[in-house]
């Protein structure tokens, strides 16, 4: 199954725990581990929530300025999820992969 990764992290062990400002800056992804081929896997969209606020909808891999706003409203230690992740094959933009593997980060700060 695809995981999620943001930055150089993927949500294959867990959670992750990371900084408000590595959050905001780093672009999700997604990967296949164990894939016999490299392929390049492209984000198109995403769902971003800080526990205890609205879903915020993303569209490419980015945090938008809603996702932002939420992320800078949160405190040291909460959780934030990313998922729906939604990926294309790079150069194959009719296969769209299943399932991605959702991310959960703690706020180190």
């Amino acid at each position: 199954r695809p995981l999620g990764v943001i930055g150089a992290k993927d949500g294959g062990n867990g959670a992750i725990r990371m900084s408000k400002r590595a959050v905001e800056v780093s672009p999700i992804a997604a990967k296949l581990p164990d894939f016999d081929f490299d392929l390049n896997l492209n984000v198109s969209g995403f769902k971003f929530q800080v526990m205890g606020k609205p879903v915020v909808q993303v569209n490419g891999n980015r945090l938008n300025a809603a996702a932002k706003a939420a992320l800078n409203s949160a405190k040291r230690g909460s959780v934030v999820q990313i998922f729906d992740i939604q990926a294309k094959v790079a150069g194959n933009s009719k296969y769209k992969l299943q399932r991605v593997n959702p991310l959960i980060i703690e706020l180190q700060d």
